[in-house]
């Protein structure tokens, strides 16, 4: 028992407690490894620790902090936790950023997965997706690590902010045109792909992948689908101007500076300057579909 342990890979995954990272943490934890699971809160972590994670509490603003969960590990997952509110989003993310490489070189961390996006291929024109593309470049600056981008498509756990227009004023809607492909994917997915990556890192250099789902979907697609797993088959899908999707974010408790970061993400997508690059291929397709998430998350937390 004690040689499986030594053998056992330690990884350390920051953002444990999110959409993305918990699944990551199960699965590390079902492999064997050895997982440090980093978080802003202890009763958050607790369900973690419960299954075998060493929690770690604190902020990933604090390259000390990071720096000891880091510490001789064999791997890292790394990502910008979100804080709608902040009001200079662009500004925490560098130090977000910052912090985590500073961490990584002082640990001497030999691999590094990152969560990114889809668009991190610009440093402007992209919203908060700026934020990742510095990620991706303050990470790969660090002398001797190795790592790989995890470029993901649009969450399909978004589309649940969508419930209470459905429900108030019987329309789905956004800031979306209705017939622009967009790259959606379960969150879930990401964590798989991630586990995969972490317990058996064979990357080398600096490298990105992007993660496209089963397939690209409209918001005319996705609010059909949406609307036949909640038996509203005529569910329909509008788009609202720039000054109404800015008010419903600000409603929501985004900061005005994220709210227009947001929008210039929207007209990116819109434009399709913010897009998918790699041809699709096994390696960039994920399993979960629209439909699948509609059926097993949407219509329930819709209440059907």
């Amino acid at each position: 028992m004690a040689q499986a342990r030594k053998m056992a890979k330690t990884i350390t995954v920051l953002g444990a407690t999110g959409k993305v990272g918990h699944v990551l943490v199960e699965r590390l934890l079902a492999g064997g490894a050895a997982v440090r699971a980093i978080g802003r809160s202890a009763d958050r972590l607790a369900p973690l620790a419960a299954r075998g994670a060493e929690p770690h509490v604190g902020l990933a603003e604090d390259p000390r902090f990071l720096a000891e969960a880091f510490r001789r590990a064999d791997a890292a997952f790394v990502l910008l936790p979100p804080d709608i509110g902040h009001p200079d989003p662009a500004a925490r993310a560098r130090a977000l950023a910052d912090a985590a490489s500073a961490a990584l070189q002082v640990a001497r961390v030999p691999r590094a997965v990152t969560l990114s996006s889809i668009g991190a291929d610009h440093s402007e024109g992209n919203g908060p997706i700026a934020g990742l593309h510095y990620l991706e470049r303050r990470v790969n600056a660090i002398p001797g690590i190795h790592t790989l981008h995890l470029r993901a498509g649009y969450f399909y756990e978004n589309l649940l902010a969508g419930i209470g227009l459905i429900r108030s004023a019987g329309i789905n809607g956004g800031g979306l045109a209705p017939d622009v492909p967009v790259v959606m994917i379960a969150s879930r997915d990401i964590g798989e792909v991630a586990a995969s990556l972490l317990t058996n890192p064979t990357f080398t250099g600096q490298r990105s992948r992007e993660l496209r789902g089963p397939r690209s979907y409209t918001s005319r697609e996705a609010t059909a689908i949406l609307g036949a797993a909640i038996q509203r088959p005529d569910l329909a899908y509008v788009q609202f101007p720039e000054a109404d999707v800015r008010a419903a974010l600000l409603s929501a408790g985004f900061s005005p500076a994220l709210a227009d970061q947001y929008l210039e993400m929207i007209r990116g997508l819109n434009s399709g300057s913010i897009r998918a690059l790699e041809p699709r291929s096994p390696a960039n397709t994920t399993p979960t579909t629209l439909e699948e998430f509609a059926g097993s998350v949407f219509a329930p937390a819709f209440g059907q």
